[in-house]
This record gives structure tokens, C-alpha cells and sequence, in this order.
């Protein structure tokens, strides 16, 4: 059983942001935690559909996605939470009042429920192609989360509307997280703990935005990276300096050599 847990993030961490590229140095660094009794677990706002081949390239079958709705563990799902419907429409409500388009998303795909400037100016810097505008996609397909898109000044409104129900995360300059207040990537690790019935296994998290705040709140060694949001950097044990943040943070706790 491994005595340690190591838990990245994907996008602005493990990967660069917008991309699914990995380097080969980032792969060996896997391999080697692997070999030497540390569980290397991916923990990110990405669906299945979108790191299937990234998860196969670095052979690693425990992962937390869509901000902790949906968890596997050694190959089998642990969680797959289903965003009520209720709660959909009261977003959607919301959204309209703001003018802002909404993001739904699954394990299979996803849809939006209007093109706008800052859903465009977003797909464009996440290199997402052929997107499926839908309005009442939750209508005929499961929900794990959603998105809203919009800039930073709305953040309190929707905080303040839905609050105690919902988390209202911002990983991008022109996209927020919505998601329940009972799921959050943390809430994943500890589920993965309890499977492995390592209670006291130090974790050790990689990120860089404010859906990486829950981990942070939980981790032994929160590792942020160079870009990071300032309210990771203040959580952090250790922030990295140099383009290579993930590296840099396994040597530093000696996790690599």
C-alpha cells in the first residue's frame, strides 16, 4: 500500500495551461513516485472524455475529475454526482438576470447554453472545438457541474445568491466552477483515503487556481505554482519559482531526485 499521496492538478500544474501536454521528464517523475510507494493521483475540473488519453499515457488508474463529482478508484467509480435539476434551473434563472451563458458538463461531453464573447474568447484559450450550444442539455443528459461565464465583478452577486448551496469557484479569468458545497476535490481525497484505510498518509498537492483551495485546506505540503492565484500562495507550504513548478516542488520535498 502506498505511504504517501501525491495529488496534481492538470491545467497551469501538471499540464500547461489550455493543453493536455505532459513532459517526458513529468512522466519519469510519475513513474518514479509510482515505484517508490507514493500514489500519484490526478484531481481535476476536467471530465473523463477530456483526460482519458492523458490518464492512459501516464498509466495511472485512481483520479478525482469535475471538481470531485466524479472519482475512480483502482478502475472503479466511486462517485458520480448528479447535479439536481432545481439547482440547474436556479442558475440558469440567475444567469439570464446577469446575461451570462452557462456551461454543462458530464463524463461524456458537454454543452453551452449560448455562444456569447466570453464563452468564445474562453473556448478559444481552452483550444475547445465544435461546441455544443444547448440550453436544455440537462434536460437529456446527466450533470455532474456546471459553468458560468463571467468576469470577476459578478463573483459576489452569485456567492451571495446561492450561498450555503452552492460553491462559486473561479479557475479562469472568464469561467467559474459551480458546484455543491458537500463536493470539492478535498472531499475526494479523503474518499480515496478511506478506501485505502491510510488515514495518516501525508498528502502533497500541486495547483494553482482557487478550485485547488479545498485540497490545499487539507493537505500536509500544499505546492503552488509560480503563476498561482494569491489566495493558493497564501495557503501554500512551498511556491515554486521557476516554469517547472511540479519538478520543483517533488525535489524539494525529495519526493524525486
Amino acid at each position: 500500500m502506498p505511504d504517501k499521496l501525491a495529488v496534481f492538478d492538470l491545467d497551469g500544474t501538471l499540464c500547461d495551461a489550455g493543453t493536455l501536454a505532459v513532459s517526458p521528464e513529468t512522466i519519469a517523475a510519475i513513474d518514479h513516485l509510482k515505484a517508490t510507494g507514493i500514489l500519484p493521483i490526478v484531481a481535476s475540473g476536467r471530465s473523463y472524455y477530456e483526460v482519458k488519453d492523458l490518464l492512459e499515457l501516464l498509466d495511472l488508474h485512481t483520479f478525482i475529475l469535475a471538481n470531485g463529482c466524479y472519482i475512480v478508484y483502482h478502475d472503479q467509480v466511486i462517485q458520480n454526482y448528479q447535479f439536481p435539476t432545481a439547482a440547474i434551473e436556479d442558475v440558469l434563472a440567475a444567469a439570464t438576470d446577469h446575461h451570462d451563458a452557462v456551461g454543462f458538463f458530464n463524463q461524456q461531453g458537454f454543452a453551452i447554453s449560448e455562444m456569447t464573447p466570453l464563452t468564445r474568447q474562453h473556448v478559444a484559450r481552452m483550444r475547445v472545438t465544435n461546441v455544443p450550444i444547448d440550453r436544455y442539455y440537462y434536460q437529456h443528459a446527466p450533470v455532474n457541474f456546471l459553468n458560468l461565464y463571467m468576469t470577476g465583478e459578478k463573483d459576489a452577486a452569485y456567492q451571495a445568491q446561492f450561498k450555503d448551496q452552492l460553491s462559486i469557484l473561479r479557475y479562469a479569468p472568464d469561467a467559474v466552477d459551480v458546484m455543491p458545497t458537500t463536493v470539492s476535490k478535498a472531499s475526494g481525497i479523503l474518499k480515496i483515503k478511506a478506501r485505502l484505510h491510510q488515514p495518516s498518509a501525508p498528502v502533497y498537492v500541486f495547483g494553482d487556481q482557487n478550485n485547488d483551495l479545498s485540497m490545499f485546506d487539507l493537505a500536509d505540503y500544499g505546492i503552488a505554482m509560480r503563476q498561482s492565484s494569491d489566495p493558493l500562495k497564501q495557503k501554500a507550504a512551498y511556491v515554486a519559482t521557476s516554469a517547472h513548478g511540479v519538478l520543483e516542488g517533488l525535489k524539494h520535498y525529495q519526493l524525486i531526485k
